[in-house]
């Protein structure tokens, strides 16, 4: 037979006083006589006694929880930041409340909605597809990563990926390629569009053809996207993926093509994900450091937590030279 968690009332009626003072006692939120401190302590001992933080956060008005929504709990990028962030909590008294978007603007506002609900007292969107006018009248401060927000109570961490996409494109133009494509994709937020945005700019300054597809940014959807890549532009010499799940994939269909990489086909990603490092041949990449991010937004957050205003750094996205690129002939 499971034995009831023991109440403050028994606490109270062993201890010879009323709830209040065990409240009292137990909260450091007024005096109380020795011998009464010594009773109460005594018979929380003897009875196992623990308090309900639910209880305990309904008295004091508050709910201690921070709400995060983040597009997977599997995403290579952002589960590790989801991680890092309830790790670092744990020496707070909040805690995390995640809820998944599944890269679905309607599961996001359905996320929202349930942490209003929570009533969470601070806001964590990572890599959503929320909108400024979803945010009003929220009541609460809110940390963004990945798109800029607006309202008073709002604050944005961006980082430039248009012109790393950019510098990307112009590292394989200057490998000799012409001919590149790139895999984007219509899940995701601000940041999968701006790096869409960072190709099309350098392949139209070069004067060349825009050969766009578009995958799940999950390696599945890079597979499938690869395949139609190649059955519309089959000349192609280059692949610059929106991120390096969606490299993998392309990498796989690549092999099971006969393809070879570099040789045939290069293959460029975008995050720089621990996997890449390890792929066959290593993945040339745009690092997105996320453990950089991590920090940002868990500084960020205390500083909200604590009544303060966050400051963001510079960020940088650089581009690491693997195995994966090789040089062409103009």
């Amino acid at each position: 037979m499971v034995r009831n968690r023991p109440t403050i009332e028994e606490v109270a009626r062993r201890a010879g006083v009323s709830p209040a003072t065990v409240s009292r006692v137990l909260n450091g939120t007024a005096r109380v006589s020795r011998d009464k401190v010594r009773a109460v302590l005594e018979a929380v001992e003897a009875l196992g006694y623990t308090p309900s933080p639910q209880a305990q956060s309904l008295a004091k008005g508050r709910s201690y929880a921070v709400g995060i929504i983040l597009p997977d709990f599997s995403s290579a990028f952002y589960g590790p930041i989801l991680e890092a962030i309830t790790l670092e909590l744990e020496s707070t008294p909040f805690r995390p409340i995640a809820v998944p978007g599944h890269w679905s603007l309607v599961r996001e506002l359905e996320a929202l909605d349930f942490l209003k609900g929570h009533r969470v007292e601070a806001l964590l969107l990572l890599g959503t597809s929320l909108e400024s006018s979803a945010l009003k009248n929220l009541n609460m401060p809110v940390l963004a990563f990945g798109q800029p927000l607006e309202g008073p109570r709002v604050w944005s961490l961006v980082l430039d990926n248009r012109q790393a996409a950019y510098r990307a494109t112009r590292y394989l133009l200057d490998k000799g390629h012409r001919k590149i494509a790139h895999i984007s994709s219509h899940r995701g937020g601000m940041d999968i569009r701006e790096r869409l945005l960072g190709y099309r700019k350098a392949m139209r300054e070069a004067g060349l053809e825009v050969r766009v597809v578009y995958g799940n940014l999950q390696e599945d959807g890079g597979y499938r996207a690869t395949q139609e890549l190649l059955s519309r532009y089959p000349d192609t010499t280059a692949i610059f993926a929106a991120n390096d799940q969606t490299a993998f994939g392309a990498r796989l269909y690549l092999f099971k093509q006969g393809v070879r990489v570099p040789e045939d086909i290069s293959l460029m990603g975008f995050d720089d994900i621990p996997l890449a490092a390890y792929h066959i041949p290593p993945l040339t990449t745009v690092r997105q450091p996320a453990g950089e991010v991590g920090h940002a937004l868990i500084e960020a957050l205390k500083n909200l937590l604590e009544g303060k205003e966050p400051q963001f750094p510079f960020i940088a996205l650089d581009l690491v030279e693997r195995a994966s690129v090789k040089e062409v002939g103009t």
